[in-house]
């Protein structure tokens, strides 16, 4: 599987998750704060996922998904335990839509990383669908290293780097500037002015 990294903006799409169990939330909590309206259809629900109702755009559908359901939305995350639902969504998809296929990586065309995220920076591991626990596991350690205080260091330094754009300078000396201010952020206190 040959695979290529992006980051994508969800804000106003449509996000369908196709099952109502644990992984189900997992990932409903991981598109918490996106802007991406999510549809959840299952026939069962956690009583975790039932709890997100009228909150963040989540609507819940509590029966079997059927074809219609897929159609104009953007993102696909399957993730049911019924082999048949799962089959029938991963038939059913065109090919222009995003699946994630959470019970088969190798049959989706979009992997979802474990992520961290601290305000502007945000840190995806992907293992290829072959461990997630231990993306999982890499991405905990990162969050030791990366703590909260990235959070005002990236905004330190997007505000510095719009600051920059809008002189008048050349493009050696931007970087110049830019690599004192990532010095900075990095080395001195997160309370950074």
């Amino acid at each position: 599987m040959s695979e290529y990294p992006v980051s994508l903006n969800l804000t106003g799409k449509s996000v369908l998750i196709v099952g109502g169990g644990r992984i189900a939330l997992r990932k409903i909590r991981g598109l918490l704060g996106c802007g991406a309206i999510l549809t959840v259809i299952s026939p069962e629900m956690n009583e975790d996922i039932k709890k997100l109702v009228n909150t963040d755009n989540i609507y819940l559908v509590e029966r079997e998904v059927r074809a219609s359901d897929l159609q104009d939305v953007f993102l696909i995350i399957v993730a049911t335990n019924s082999f048949e639902a799962n089959e029938f969504v991963m038939n059913q998809a065109g090919d222009h839509q995003l699946v994630n296929a959470s019970h088969q990586a190798d049959r989706g065309n979009v992997s979802l990383p474990a992520t961290l995220k601290r305000g502007r920076l945000i840190i995806s591991v992907f293992t290829g669908g072959a461990s997630p626990l231990l993306a999982k596991k890499i991405r905990d350690d990162l969050s030791v290293q990366y703590d909260e205080s990235y959070s005002e260091r990236v905004e330190y330094l997007y505000e510095k780097r719009l600051s920059i754009k809008s002189e008048n300078r050349s493009e050696s000396e931007n970087r110049k500037v830019l690599e004192n201010a990532v010095n900075h952020a990095l080395n001195d206190s997160p309370e950074i002015n």
